[in-house]
C-alpha cells in the first residue's frame, strides 16, 4: 500500500468539459441544461460560502490558502449583510488561486451556494463551511489516495470538533478500526453501516473530498436530492456508488460546533430523522447496495426508541424551541414506523 503523502504533483495541462445534462420535468417539459464547465485535471476547487462570520471566515480562508497541494483554486461567495468580510479579504486577493464573489443579491443560503456550479473548475471538489477549518496538508494527503488508488471514490478522515474559540472538544471516530495513515473500506459496508445505523460515516461537507463527476445531486443549492439536513450523507452515499471509501486516522478537518448553527436547532434535529427515513427507503427501492428490509426495521426501531426516551425533550408543549408543524411531521413519521414494526 502506497501511503506516502503526496509530493508536489503538477496537474497536466489537459482539461475536459463536463457535458451539459438536459433535464426533463415531471410533465415532460425540458428545463435549462446544466452549464458546460471546463474541468481541469487534478485541480481541487475549495468552495467557501460565507454569511456574516468575518472572523471565523478568515480562519477558514487561511486554512485553505495554507494547503501545500499545488493545484488548488479557492472560491468564496459572500452574501453578508455588512462589508466586514469584504474588507478582511482584500489583503488576500493578490493570491492568484483566490476568486471572490461579493454576492449581494443572494437573499438565501441556496442563492449564495449557486454560483459555485460555474465558478468551480476542479476535477475534485472540497467544500469548506465558513466556520470550519482544514488541517495542514489535508488536500495533499487526500489527493495522494486518489492518485494512487483507482478504486476509491471518496476520501475522508476522522474529525475533530472545536468550539467557538477553536478549542478542541471531541474527536469523532469511525466506529470500526482505522489504521494510520488511512484505511480503505468497501463502499457496500460503509453504506450499510451509514443507513442502518443512521450514522454519518462521511463527516460534514468540510470533511471529505470527491471527484466532481462521481456526483449528480450536487450541493449547489445547499441541498442534495431535496434533503437539506443530511445532504452531506446523501452526497457521500451517492459518491460511493462509484467506488470505495478511504478514511484517515488523523483528523484532517475541524468542525466547529456552536449555538449559531442550524444543526443545533431542535427542528433541524427532528427533520434529520425524517430525511434519514427518505434516504434509506430510496436505496432499499433502488437496490444499489446490499441493504435488507430487516435493516430498515432496525432503523425504525432505533427511532421509535429514541422518540419514547426523548418525548419530553422534543415535545413543543414542554419545550417551545420546537415548532408545532415539525412536531406533527415527526410524530406522523413515528406513527408510521410503529405500524411497520407492529407496535
Amino acid at each position: 500500500m502506497n501511503t506516502s503523502a503526496s509530493e508536489a504533483v503538477a496537474a497536466d495541462d489537459s482539461s475536459k468539459t463536463s457535458s451539459a445534462a438536459e433535464t426533463v420535468g415531471a410533465s415532460g417539459e425540458k428545463t435549462a441544461a446544466a452549464p458546460r464547465i471546463s474541468v481541469k485535471t487534478n485541480l481541487v476547487s475549495v468552495m467557501i460560502p460565507t454569511f456574516n462570520r468575518p472572523v471565523l471566515f478568515e480562519m477558514a480562508l487561511n486554512s485553505a490558502l495554507m494547503q501545500d497541494y499545488p493545484q488548488v483554486e479557492v472560491l468564496v461567495c459572500d452574501n453578508s449583510t455588512n462589508n466586514e468580510t469584504e474588507r478582511r479579504i482584500q489583503k488576500y486577493l493578490s493570491d492568484p488561486r483566490l476568486t471572490y464573489k461579493r454576492n449581494r443579491d443572494a437573499k438565501t443560503k441556496e442563492e449564495n451556494f449557486a454560483p459555485f456550479e460555474e465558478m468551480a473548475h476542479g476535477e475534485y471538489l472540497q467544500w469548506l463551511m465558513d466556520d470550519d477549518i482544514l488541517a495542514d496538508k489535508k488536500l495533499s494527503k487526500m489527493m495522494d489516495v486518489f492518485l494512487t488508488r483507482d478504486n476509491v471514490s471518496l476520501v475522508t478522515s476522522q474529525r475533530m470538533v472545536i468550539d467557538i474559540d477553536t478549542n478542541p472538544k471531541q474527536q469523532i471516530k469511525f466506529p470500526f478500526p482505522v489504521k494510520a495513515p488511512y484505511t480503505i473500506y468497501p463502499a457496500e459496508f460503509v453504506v450499510w453501516l451509514c443507513l442502518r445505523e443512521s450514522h454519518n460515516a462521511f463527516g460534514e461537507p468540510t470533511t471529505y473530498l470527491f471527484r466532481r463527476r462521481d456526483l449528480t445531486h450536487h450541493y449547489w443549492r445547499a441541498e442534495s436530492k431535496g434533503l437539506k439536513v443530511i445532504s452531506d450523507v446523501a452526497m457521500g452515499v451517492e459518491v460511493l456508488e462509484k467506488g470505495d471509501f478511504a478514511i484517515f486516522k488523523e483528523p484532517l478537518s475541524f468542525f466547529r460546533r456552536h449555538e449559531g448553527q442550524e444543526g443545533q436547532q431542535k427542528d433541524v434535529i427532528l427533520l434529520s430523522r425524517i430525511e434519514w427515513d427518505m434516504l434509506i427507503r430510496e436505496y432499499l427501492e433502488r437496490k444499489v447496495f446490499p441493504l435488507e428490509y430487516s435493516d430498515y426495521l432496525f432503523f425504525l426501531e432505533k427511532n421509535v426508541n429514541e422518540y419514547e426516551r426523548s418525548l419530553f425533550t422534543f415535545n413543543p408543549i414542554a419545550n417551545r424551541r420546537v415548532s408545532s408543524a415539525m412536531w406533527d411531521r415527526y410524530t406522523a413519521f413515528i406513527a408510521e414506523a410503529r405500524k411497520k414494526l407492529n407496535r
